[in-house]
């Protein structure tokens, strides 16, 4: 708009034929943005001295902090759209469907509708990349449930009830009378194991009230149980007609062949005819097909302008097998992406933006298995980014849901500036698409309770966005980027509750156009920080990471570590539980300091590396030395008084003998072969051949699952053993003798898994 009102201000000073035709060619398109570029605000000048008689000034409207400039902020917010989001959610999940056959012989509809958007939205770079995959999966072509007596009619069909097939044989057609079972209490199901074919049950079909697992599984084979119909929802109150996606396994059972999953509503029904005493007659009628299994993976970029530099990737699963598909779970998320990937390509495109100095990458796989794929077989593949965003769940209506928008952040042992950056993100959304009754806070149109700075669509809610920051957690494809196999620190937006999570009505009505336009601002803002991370975005990132990480540390450690001095005894030697308690304490609060300094120096994967981003960074860095130095005082201080309170002597730091020095001072890392190549180590083969000869081994090393976990996150090349050893007790909140940790360290590198 600028430069058209120059242009035409131009006119109106000449008032020439000739200064109308430049204004003419000066003057952008119709139809082009009317924005102006993005650009970092000018400081503001140094008002003048106010009299002391002057009227009090209006306190200004001003805005939350974020990294990026406010004229970036407004250029995404204006040029993201959570309708154009919404529509392509609907183009890829309008609603469940039966595959034909071309999808398993060339491409899944999935990839193929959300490749051809990309490119038709300019994205040069934009390819499937289909794996094969050993085995071959189970995939329903026909089935139908119909009630035979008392009265013949349909109860489920596939083509409406996409969720029926729990479980069948390559061709079904079995009639048969229904009974309930009600679940197994204690050891009823060993007792029907070991008592055989059962009267009553046997060659009959049994209305459960869930898929049975293990010995339940079992005991109905052994009692002659021909088939199961359960219902499966995720709160059968508040949406009765809903069917969660479920499984049944039949391997090894000789009688127990099929399972039907129905909803709420239509169990009860049966259930109610079961119980009047009547006689129920059920045909239960299916048949499934074998198919080749493959992964199918769209990966789409936005290339950086500096080569080598490490970029952001982002990440959504298009795929959670190839039966269930889910609008918001997790087509939603991808569709999100997509817009994301949509508006920064076309504001590049036009000038409006730079283009990036590190590349941003979009991959949608086969959740968790399509992305560990993607990274075997691309060489390098991690080592390209700094950083993993990933959206599993973020298009529901919030409201709808009764949900919350919630961050699971980066694990312990991965310290990113990711947290921090993305937290500042969200809190402008909900600072501006909130009221917030504070002095601080900014303020919408006069006259009304209206939000600040409004992100949402004519066809969305009108919702306040509310968000949650968690520890990190699993569950989706950043936690395959958190692998320490891998090591780039990944974080994950999603929605929770969901009320219709993994379920036959997962479906673009429980979406929400605000809530895309909101998540794909917060997304796009945050990849274009890390990005594009110039001497300019700098100061704010890191204010932002340092800011988030006092906040953690006092809310999380800080005052469990003080707990832990407050409530130790004296114990035995006149303090020795205190000193455990202090030790222990001071091993909790370094991790945090250094946790948090950890993702401090993380920019160093994304700054500019100038004089002037060396001294932004390390006055944060010495910033948390001296926190670090102070907090450790506090806590020992703390333990001395209450060591005078116990009539006792102070406790003493904990310090290892020189045999203990001498090997903790090791650096275990991953073996060659291991590293971006394998994921797991209980699921190796060479584990799996190592625990057969020597089946005890891990039990010997004396250390719990959990502590085995710690352990072997915090294994990165560079971490000596003692470090590793404090990091994973102050993690776990256990104590880990030096010997079982060096035994665990001997077996991880008999397995092959360390070097």
């Amino acid at each position: 708009m600028t430069k058209r009102l120059s242009a035409l201000e131009a006119v109106l000073c000449a008032g020439s034929v000739a200064a109308l035709s430049l204004a003419i060619l000066l003057t952008p398109p119709l139809l082009a943005s009317p924005r102006p570029q993005a650009r970092q605000p000018e400081p503001p000048a140094q008002p003048p001295a106010q009299p002391a008689t002057a009227p009090r000034a209006p306190r200004p409207n001003v805005m939350p902090r974020t990294p990026l400039a406010q004229s970036v902020l407004d250029l995404l917010a204006d040029e993201i759209s959570g309708q154009i989001a919404f529509n392509n959610e609907i183009k890829l999940a309008g609603a469940p469907w039966l595959r034909d056959e071309r999808e398993f012989e060339s491409g899944f509809h999935e990839s193929e509708t959300i490749a051809a958007m990309a490119r038709g939205y300019g994205v040069a770079d934009v390819r499937i990349d289909r794996f094969p995959r050993d085995g071959r999966f189970d995939y329903p072509v026909a089935a139908e449930l119909w009630t035979i007596e008392p009265e013949k009619r349909l109860v489920a069909r596939l083509e409406a009830d996409p969720a029926l097939v729990a479980s069948a044989p390559a061709e079904l057609d079995l009639t048969a009378g229904l009974v309930y079972i009600p679940p197994f209490a204690g050891d009823e199901a060993k007792a029907w194991i070991e008592a055989g074919r059962r009267d009553g049950v046997a060659g009959k079909i049994a209305l459960m009230w869930g898929q049975p697992r293990g010995d339940d599984a079992k005991a109905l084979d052994a009692a002659g149980v021909a088939g199961v119909i359960s219902f499966n929802a995720r709160e059968r109150y508040f949406d009765p007609d809903q069917v969660v996606y479920g499984r049944l396994s039949t391997a090894g059972l000789e009688n127990l062949r099929f399972g039907f999953n129905v909803s709420w509503r239509q169990w009860t029904e049966l259930l109610e005819d079961v119980e009047a005493g009547r006689p129920v007659v059920v045909r239960a009628a299916a048949r499934v097909e074998k198919k080749d299994d493959r992964f199918e993976n769209v990966v789409c970029a936005i290339p950086g302008a500096e080569a080598g530099g490490k970029g952001v990737i982002f990440t959504a699963h298009l795929f959670e097998g190839y039966v269930k598909r889910g609008a918001n779970d997790n087509m939603g998320g991808c569709a999100v992406q997509l817009e994301i990937l949509r508006a920064l390509t076309k504001l590049i495109r036009e000038g409006f933006l730079p283009a990036p100095r590190r590349t941003i990458m979009f991959l949608w796989p086969q959740e968790i298995s399509g992305t560990y794929e993607q990274i075997k077989r691309t060489e390098g593949f991690a080592g390209r980014f700094s950083v993993n965003i990933n959206m599993d769940m973020v298009s529901e209506a919030l409201r709808k849901n009764n949900a919350v928008m919630t961050m699971s952040e980066c694990p312990n042992h991965l310290p990113s500036y990711l947290d921090g950056l993305v937290n500042s993100i969200m809190n402008y959304v909900w600072r501006t698409n909130d009221i917030v009754y504070l002095n601080d806070s900014p303020r919408g149109r006069p006259g009304g309770q209206y939000f600040p700075r409004p992100l949402w669509e004519k066809n969305g809610s009108r919702d306040a966005f509310r968000y949650f920051v968690h520890q990190a957690t699993g569950g989706s494809d950043h936690v395959c980027f958190n692998n320490p196999s891998v090591g780039v620190p990944g974080i994950e937006l999603f929605t929770w509750p969901d009320q219709w999570y993994h379920a036959d009505t997962d479906t673009p009505d429980k979406s929400d156009p605000t809530q895309m336009k909101r998540i794909a601002f917060i997304g796009a803002a945050a990849a274009w920080a890390a990005a594009n991370c110039d001497d300019d975005v700098l100061p704010g990132l890191l204010e932002s990471v340092s800011s988030f990480g006092y906040a953690r540390v006092g809310e999380r450690e800080l005052p469990r570590a003080m707990g832990l001095v407050a409530g130790a005894g004296t114990g035995d030697g006149g303090g020795a539980g205190l000193g455990q308690a202090m030790n222990r304490a001071l091993d909790l609060a370094a991790l945090a300091v250094t946790r948090e300094r950890g993702a401090v120096e993380s920019v160093r994967d994304i700054f500019t590396g100038s004089d002037r981003a060396r001294a932004a960074l390390a006055a944060h860095v010495e910033q948390w030395d001296l926190y670090g130095a102070a907090l450790e005082r506090q806590i020992r201080a703390f333990a001395a008084r209450r060591a005078a309170a116990l009539g006792t002597r102070a406790p003493r730091a904990w310090t290892p003998g020189p045999a203990e020095r001498k090997a903790g001072a090791a650096v275990p890392a991953l073996a060659p072969d291991v590293k971006g190549q394998e994921f797991s180590l209980e699921g190796s083969e060479r584990y799996r051949a190592y625990v057969k000869e020597r089946p005890d081994a891990v039990k010997e090393t004396g250390l719990a699952p959990a502590e085995r976990r710690a352990v072997l996150n915090y294994v990165d090349g560079e971490r000596t053993l003692a470090v590793i050893r404090r990091w994973a007790q102050a993690e776990t909140g256990t104590g880990i003798a030096f010997d079982d940790l060096l035994r665990y360290i001997d077996f991880l590198k008999a397995v092959g898994w360390l070097r």
